[in-house]
């Protein structure tokens, strides 16, 4: 197969799985244009008259989300700022489909960009966590988190980690000191504090062995 029959073949699959009509699991090498296709799926999404506030892409990263939107957006204000004739041609490039457009569905087309700068909140597109934390924020009670709660970055978590640490060793009783005193025969400070900033991580585990006893923690996680 020559190169240019691969590439046509490829563009052919990847207008399949960006075909809004379809459930498509994309399974491809980086850079083979899965941000691409997940792009154009979406472009294709409003075209059909989708509203953008109903659209929910999922990324692992923050990066790999700021990528996608920033591509959505160039392709939608390349969109908005094209003639007739580039405008065709660009939307027969996405789907495919060679049919007349008519003004109508050109000025729709130039629409979007527009649309999806005053849709409310923004378009969605989030990393897992960022979307776990606005259903959250959401349903606080539910949840059994305090409504307007905040996630702290990983830096000031570990912060506050390290200045519990410190407090509890600079209040301890004779029991916690001998504890801490026997901890360090065995390891270094450095040590020893990590794994104290393990065991804050994991408290709930902590509280819930107390409740249960350690035999009955073993039991649940296995």
């Amino acid at each position: 197969m020559t190169a240019a029959a691969h590439i046509k073949e490829t563009t052919a699959h990847q207008r399949r799985a960006a075909d809004p009509g379809i459930s498509a699991f994309v399974s491809a090498n980086a850079g083979a244009g899965k941000t691409r296709v997940l792009t154009n799926r979406v472009a294709r999404l409003l075209l059909e008259g989708v509203d953008p506030s109903t659209i929910l892409c999922i990324t692992f990263t923050k990066a790999a989300a700021a990528e996608m939107a920033e591509r959505l957006f160039k392709l939608l204000g390349d969109w908005a700022l094209a003639g007739d004739a580039d405008l065709r041609k660009a939307l027969v490039d996405l789907d495919g489909d060679d049919r007349a457009r008519g003004p109508d569905e050109l000025a729709r087309a130039r629409r979007l960009f527009a649309r999806a700068l005053e849709t409310p909140g923004g378009l969605k597109i989030q990393t897992i966590h960022s979307f776990c934390e606005s259903v959250l924020k959401r349903f606080p009670l539910e949840a059994g988190v305090a409504p307007g709660f905040s996630v702290i970055e990983d830096i000031e978590s570990a912060d506050l980690k390290r200045m519990a640490i410190d407090s509890v060793a600079a209040q301890a009783d004779p029991g916690v000191a001998a504890a801490f005193a026997r901890l360090l025969s065995r390891m270094t400070g450095a040590a020893l504090r990590e794994r104290l900033g393990e065991a804050v991580s994991k408290r709930r585990l902590f509280a819930r062995a107390g409740e249960i006893g350690w035999a009955g923690l073993a039991g649940e996680l296995a």
